[in-house]
């Protein structure tokens, strides 16, 4: 069943990468740390494997890793959902006049690409997320359950290492949970994109079938923990509406259409630029040395779930703290109106914590890159205030503002989404 989700990897025109590029340049001011190593460690051990397990907070993740790995020169393959796998949905007929311009259109009576196909030849492959009915093109149909969904992953998982490539996986829990989305069931293998700012945890059973891969190709894989923030999710207020739309029942083929419109539209439209920020932590060599016994199932199992949790904890470590961050946190729990004073006095102890501040195992500082000033100290209540509100208190983003002497939220979940992005670091500072 491997054409059902193999990728086709296929060289890009410069073209084309210059336009992404654009794209991402009229969105985002990028900052990267950590791929140089990566890039080295695969050119001192071209036979192993490497494993890239980000966070997941927007579908622009997917898209601003592949043109990052792009320009990079190098082949890394990434894993989409059936928000992502679209086959009824053409690229000339249906996005680029929709969504960009109608008079795009005109591509269409000499272009054809689903954006299934368009994503599988750009190096990405697909991962069936719930039990469904495949129909092929010969007209017969597949029923996908449970098993049928766990077999062929591990299946195609084993002949990406065997092929010692570079692949990315997300396995970041969702935060949407049952009732809303059709999660599998049993294991709770749904995994996904995060639509309030937390991430639960990382679930163990990617980390399991890379194990197993591993021991079935008898090639070394490398795990590489990946933090992608945002200053500004670019879905942020669109959240809300998508849930609903689940919630109604609503076409699935509209929501994933909606849902890729929104980005985008936000690439290519004029607005102020947000900081985005991707870090590659330190590779990790899977340990197979004692799980190679017939019986191993469970030390493998085991073993997954310590590489999950390290994994996790790293992830979470990496993150930057933005402005936003800290002024959405200094909000109560309900986002009640706030007074001036009372807000500063708030931030100003946030800001004496984040000083000293250690996180994780490992107790490393914490990325303060952008809440930090010219002279090296965290910048002022009233510049982390100015910052965030050149962002969310705008014409176009009515998410907070200043009315008389209070500050107030009149979105509190895009709110609770930027308070959520850190709230691991701020879980012990006690609050009013």
């Amino acid at each position: 069943m491997f054409h059902l989700i193999e990728h086709d990897w296929q060289n890009i025109n410069p073209m084309e990468l210059v336009i992404y590029q654009l794209a991402r340049g009229n969105t985002f001011n990028m900052r990267v740390i950590g791929l140089e190593g990566i890039k080295r460690l695969k050119e001192a051990h071209p036979q192993c494997a490497i494993t890239f397990k980000p966070n997941h907070l927007s579908e622009a993740d997917f898209i601003l890793l592949s043109i990052l790995f792009r320009e990079n020169d190098m082949k890394v393959l990434v894993e989409g959902g059936s928000n992502l796998f679209i086959d009824d949905i053409d690229i000339f007929r249906d996005v680029l006049p929709g969504f960009i311009q109608e008079d795009l259109k005109c591509f269409a009576e000499t272009h054809q690409m689903s954006i299934a196909r368009y994503l599988s030849t750009r190096g990405a492959f697909k991962v069936f997320r719930e039990p469904q009915k495949i129909r092929q093109s010969d007209g017969s149909e597949i029923q996908m359950g449970r098993k049928e969904i766990i077999s062929l992953t591990r299946a195609y998982r084993h002949h990406l290492v065997k092929n010692k490539e570079m692949y990315v996986t997300f396995p970041g829990f969702s935060s949407i949970k049952l009732g809303l989305l059709d999660l599998l069931k049993k294991d709770g293998t749904k995994t996904g994109r995060s639509y309030t700012g937390k991430i639960d945890g990382f679930h163990h059973l990617p980390l399991q079938i890379d194990i197993e891969a591993s021991l079935y190709a008898n090639v070394d894989v490398y795990v590489v923990p990946v933090n992608i923030a945002y200053e500004r999710v670019l879905e942020d207020e669109h959240f809300a509406e998508l849930a609903r739309l689940y919630e109604n029942g609503d076409d699935k083929r509209d929501i994933y259409l909606k849902d890729l419109g929104y980005i985008v539209k936000e690439f290519y439209s004029d607005k102020r630029k947000g900081n985005l920020s991707i870090k590659f932590g330190e590779p990790q060599k899977i340990d197979t040395a004692e799980l190679k016994d017939p019986f191993a199932g469970r030390k493998i199992k085991n073993a997954a779930h310590k590489y999950a949790e390290q994994l996790f904890d790293n992830m979470l470590t990496m993150q930057p703290i933005f402005p936003a961050n800290i002024y959405f946190s200094a909000f109560n729990e309900n986002f009640n109106r706030t007074p001036v004073r009372v807000m500063k006095e708030k931030i100003d102890d946030f800001r004496d914590y984040l000083r000293t501040l250690e996180w994780g195992k490992a107790k490393r500082r914490v990325d303060l890159h952008y809440v930090m000033g010219y002279n090296h100290h965290i910048i002022s209540a009233d510049e982390i205030i100015n910052r965030t509100f050149q962002i969310f208190s705008r014409p176009n983003r009515h998410i907070s503002a200043i009315d008389g002497d209070m500050f107030v939220v009149y979105n509190r979940e895009v709110a609770q989404q930027y308070k959520n992005h850190t709230a691991h670091f701020f879980e012990n500072m006690q609050q009013s």
